[in-house]
């Protein structure tokens, strides 16, 4: 009933511009929010993240939801994306040059991710300064606008979107996805509306500036969910009208993509090496890793090495978290695999075998997103008296109010549900690797392989600990 009602409303010009329009309308003012509470003051801006509509936003609801929302129900964030209209509008008028072989390498999103992960993120701390915020959010505007000035088509969103991985990774997990109804319909199609350059850069009846046609697409990974497609198979209807439109979402079972096993790209892949240094990281807020860490509490790694605060320490860490730990998080399960499984190339097991470990990955981030949402629960009601922040920090530092704390035992909650969540992720992982091992002709190494989703997380636990410690 859900498709249904979202097929036929996918259908209609309105939607999804007009929720577009709405999105970009907030996307304003949030960024206009933003800039209206500059400061760099570390005390006042540790406050502020906390409160402002702008960082809280972005960082502590919308960035969660998008990743909860990608595992259970795909690429629905790029449906209602403003920046997909923007991008599609600025190339209408571009250059509409060809590609080059190093943007459909599909390494301009890696980069990009690994620009924000590292220098905005890690070394500037853009999440937390709403100034630095509005920043990054007129960047990411700002390079799709450039790219649909010069390239051809819907570039940004397929080449260079800093969230597109994120999305087509745990895209593979969701319950529907984009697919042609009957493909026997494609093949006798005569026009190809879907397809066809003349309707590229139109703004409802359009072919997909993704570089996709309807009858092949059988994964989540790039589909925008724009409905493009359906509305031009709606509006040029040349064959018999009852048989159209063909496109739309159907149900595809929870992990139907994953269980396909199709190998990722290298530059998607090193993707996912950077994600699970972000997992890292976040492991850290936990109080599994967290309490733990108090016995060590007499030392740390930074001090042994005599760094003080600045650029040195930063690139050292940035090292440290997203080369170092990750990359004896992913080789230690290779060397176990390869001793007991000669066969497995390092090319298999970087783009294949690497499948197996997103149900734990996701299962992670599906416990941060419910940590991250919780624990900002009472601040909502000071963000919306006061969106900017700035009133409502100088109350909590003169001590006119005092700034709402979660109870201790809920830091143990939190934990309990993630160690749950986890186990439930290995569980799922036993699945996927039950149906892959076969098509990787890997059947009499299937029970080494149920044993590699639970080093990984031992490994990733460890490192938390590792990190806390720098």
């Amino acid at each position: 009933m859900i498709l249904r009602i979202l097929n036929y409303h996918l259908g209609k010009k309105w939607f999804p511009v007009s929720v577009r329009l709405m999105a970009l309308v907030v996307f304003v003012v949030l960024v206009f929010i933003g800039f209206s509470s500059p400061t760099k003051h570390p005390v006042f801006v540790n406050q502020l993240s906390k409160i402002n509509l702008t960082t809280s936003f972005v960082w502590r609801l919308w960035w969660p939801l998008i990743v909860l929302s990608a595992i259970f129900l795909g690429r629905v964030w790029c449906m209602i994306c403003p920046v997909e209209m923007v991008t599609t509008l600025f190339a209408k008028i571009g250059l509409k040059r060809k590609r080059p072989k190093w943007i459909l390498s599909g390494w301009g999103i890696t980069l990009f991710y690994f620009f924000v992960l590292t220098v905005g993120i890690t070394i500037f701390e853009l999440d937390a300064n709403p100034m630095y915020t509005s920043y990054y959010l007129l960047t990411i505007m700002g390079i799709s606008m450039l790219s649909g000035l010069v390239f051809e088509k819907n570039t940004f969103c397929r080449y260079f979107c800093p969230v597109g991985y994120l999305l087509g990774i745990f895209s593979k997990m969701a319950f529907w996805g984009w697919r042609v109804k009957d493909k026997s319909i494609c093949r006798s199609c005569t026009d190809k509306s879907c397809v066809k350059s003349d309707y590229i850069y139109q703004l409802n009846e359009k072919s997909c500036g993704v570089d996709l046609y309807p009858a092949h697409v059988d994964t989540n990974n790039h589909c925008l969910l724009c409905a493009g497609c359906l509305k031009t198979c709606k509006k040029y209807t040349p064959d018999d009208k009852s048989l159209r439109p063909n496109p739309g979402i159907v149900k595809i079972g929870f992990a139907q993509d994953l269980m396909q096993g199709k190998p990722m790209q290298i530059a998607e892949w090193f993707f996912l090496f950077l994600l699970t240094g972000s997992m890292i990281f976040e492991m850290t807020h936990f109080q599994i890793v967290y309490g733990l860490n108090l016995l060590f509490a007499s030392g740390n790694i930074s001090s042994g090495l005599h760094l003080s605060e600045g650029i040195l320490k930063d690139v050292i860490e940035v090292f440290y978290l997203y080369f170092l730990l990750p990359s004896i998080l992913w080789v230690f399960p290779y060397i176990l695999l390869s001793f007991f499984a000669k066969r497995v190339s390092v090319r298999q097991y970087l783009q294949s075998i690497s499948n197996i470990f997103i149900p734990v990955i996701a299962s992670f981030f599906v416990g941060l997103v419910f940590m991250e949402v919780v624990t900002k629960l009472p601040y909502y009601k000071y963000i919306i008296r006061d969106p900017g922040g700035v009133e409502t920090v100088k109350a909590v530092l003169f001590r006119q109010i005092e700034m709402p704390q979660m109870p201790g035992w809920s830091e143990w909650v939190f934990s309990a549900i993630l160690i749950l969540l986890i186990v439930l992720g290995i569980i799922f992982s036993f699945r996927v690797i039950h149906k892959l091992a076969p098509k990787m002709n890997l059947e009499q190494n299937e029970k080494l392989l149920f044993a590699l989703p639970v080093v990984f997380i031992v490994i990733l636990y460890a490192e938390a600990l590792a990190y806390q410690l720098f």
